[in-house]
């Protein structure tokens, strides 16, 4: 099979004109020909020699404008065309190298070394020479990956792999983003097939919708849901719990304090104190006695959450003794809101999952069970990937059961050793659900935010990475996208969305924003440090496709033969479970 060529073997039919004007990271050409001008289209690479003979700068076609001008004729001279030039605005890329003393093939590196001089000639890359250029790229970042992550095919070259850095994409956070119906949960799917077939994998991925379900058929993912009504008498082995006495001190008083409460700075100081007592006597009882001397009122450690409602009616009916005989203490109707509310909570089976825990995971050994689960990483017997399901939890309180699950992945993270800490990376579909910016969010969310901006900011050194996936990047927390420094984008038609994407690329690939509008389904424009040049890609066909694919209403309502079963779907809404009676 023949080689294909080098990207330095350009020929004349590739010469697009020459450079009249240089700026700090563009340059314009003057191009004549028409003929060679139509293969110049925006979105086009370019490559424009430099004053180093084996350097070349790889460029992309931002903007053509075609100028004309007729020239004054003399007296009697006849009429002739109007003279036609191109003015070809171009953004560089990166600087491509030939072969040299230390290397045996040409490079591509993403600094831009040296800006071509007045009057240097600009070749299209196009044919065989951007198939070659496309191969390259995916050859350096299998290179520097070790073992690659291949994204899909470039756009530009179809049959050159798509391949990202991996080591990147993950330390340094990712955001996929992109319409309903564009393509994210098989972007998403694609990523997340790959992550399983390494040995030693470790990720979790919050499903919301449980549409990523058909993936659990691989065999190297394993499935979890959060508990929901349906589950608290007999829960299945992939059913999960996430007992109240995992939440931090904040997180609690987040679900069930009422800051706009008068006496909510007595309830706070009160649940607090019976909350130390609780556990003091939860670690005296097991014979902790280590633990008993270090804890705080964050550490995970269970205890009787009766016991502190019990202690807090007390206080709450306390009579002390006065002068002329008993009078109300200095808590008494202090906690007449504060009660009702703790117990609605408690007794809400939407919030089984935090409440209705049982002996067994009142047991400080379900925290171990807990995190071995969501955090074991692959093996021969122990799935590396991991789908968290959490369709079952109400709205309200999701931003609180997701911050749960981030927040003790995080801590386990922090509380072990270095040389013994593994790598886990958090998927986080629909984000905007519960990440979204300050100033929409409730108490709730903004405990959320704390923790997964901490996560952000400092989970690389902790090996803690985020994967933040949404369809309304405008309604996401803006401390969170700062920190992912790869974007995969795909379709994208809202004004706004596109705006906070293009305000998170550098300057010179600002203009990449005009193309999110015009991707097809599918195809995604890749941009960071996990890619050795910002790309358009036609992301792959995941092995096991997610379940989100849109509804073909017109289709469906042509068919006659699809029955809705709808007493089921009401049974279904009053049990508050999707699951039927054989499951």
């Amino acid at each position: 099979m023949r080689e294909r060529p080098s990207p330095f073997e350009v020929g004349r039919d590739s010469y697009v004109g020459l450079v009249v004007r240089v700026d700090s990271f563009s340059v314009t050409v003057f191009a004549t020909d028409e003929e060679r001008m139509r293969g110049a289209g925006v979105g086009g690479y370019v490559l424009l020699n430099t004053p180093d003979a084996n350097a070349r700068l790889i460029g992309r076609i931002e903007r053509v404008v075609r100028l004309e001008e007729e020239r004054k004729l003399a007296e009697g001279e006849a009429p002739e065309a109007p003279f036609v030039s191109n003015e070809v605005t171009i953004y560089a890329l990166g600087t491509l190298k030939g072969p040299d003393g230390r290397r045996d093939r040409a490079a591509f590196d993403r600094s831009v070394e040296q800006l071509p001089e007045i009057g240097a000639k600009c070749f299209l890359l196009s044919g065989n020479q951007l198939a070659a250029f496309a191969a390259l790229i995916a050859a350096e970042s299998a290179d520097s990956a070790g073992v690659p992550l291949t994204l899909g095919e470039f756009t530009m070259a179809p049959g050159a792999k798509a391949v990202l850095d991996g080591n990147a994409f993950f330390q340094r956070h990712a955001m996929i983003v992109g319409s309903t119906g564009s393509g994210k949960s098989w972007t998403v799917a694609a990523i997340v097939e790959q992550a399983a077939e390494l040995a030693g994998a470790s990720l979790v991925v919050f499903d919301l919708h449980g549409e990523y379900e058909p993936l659990a058929a691989h065999p190297r993912i394993a499935r979890y849901r959060i508990a929901g009504p349906g589950d608290l008498a007999e829960p299945g082995e992939d059913v999960l719990f996430l007992p109240y006495w995992l939440l931090g001190y904040e997180d609690m008083l987040a679900l069930v304090l009422d800051r706009s409460d008068e006496n909510a700075p007595n309830q706070a100081m009160a649940f607090s104190r019976a909350v130390v007592r609780a556990k003091r006597a939860a670690l005296a009882a097991a014979g902790m006695t280590e633990e008993l001397t270090t804890f705080t009122i964050d550490s995970p450690v269970p205890y009787d959450l009766e016991e502190v409602v019990k202690e807090i009616e007390l206080l709450n009916e306390e009579k002390v003794q006065g002068k002329n005989g008993p009078v109300n203490g200095p808590f008494h109707g202090k906690f007449n809101r504060f009660l009702p509310r703790l117990e609605a909570k408690r007794s809400d089976r939407r919030h089984g999952f935090l409440f209705a825990l049982g002996k067994e995971r009142l047991d400080a050994g379900y925290a171990d069970a807990l995190v071995g689960k969501l955090m074991n990483a692959g093996s021969p017997d122990s799935p590396g990937v991991k789908i968290v399901d959490f369709s079952e939890v109400p709205s309200d309180i999701l931003p609180i059961a997701i911050n749960m699950m981030a927040r003790l992945i995080f801590q386990v993270q922090l509380w072990s050793d270095e040389e013994e800490r593994h790598p886990i990376a958090l998927v986080c579909d629909e984000a905007h659900l519960y990440l979204p910016g300050r100033s929409a969010a409730d108490a709730a969310e903004l405990r959320a935010l704390a923790h997964f901006e901490r996560i952000a900011k400092e989970g690389r050194k902790y090996g803690v990475s985020l994967v933040v996936v949404s369809q309304r990047p405008s309604e996401l927390n803006a401390t969170v996208m700062s920190q992912c420094h790869n974007i995969v984008a795909l379709r994208l038609s809202n004004m706004t969305d596109k705006g906070v994407v293009a305000a998170l690329l550098p300057d010179h690939l600002g203009g990449i924003q005009d193309l999110l509008p015009a991707l097809g389904v599918g195809e995604a424009v890749v941009v960071g440090d996990a890619c050795l040049l910002p790309s358009r890609i036609r992301v792959r066909e995941p092995a096991y496709p997610p379940r989100s694919a849109t509804v073909r209403f017109w289709d469906e309502w042509h068919r006659a033969d699809r029955k809705q079963d709808l007493p089921q779907a009401v049974r279904n809404m009053r049990r508050q479970s999707r699951r039927g009676d054989g499951e």
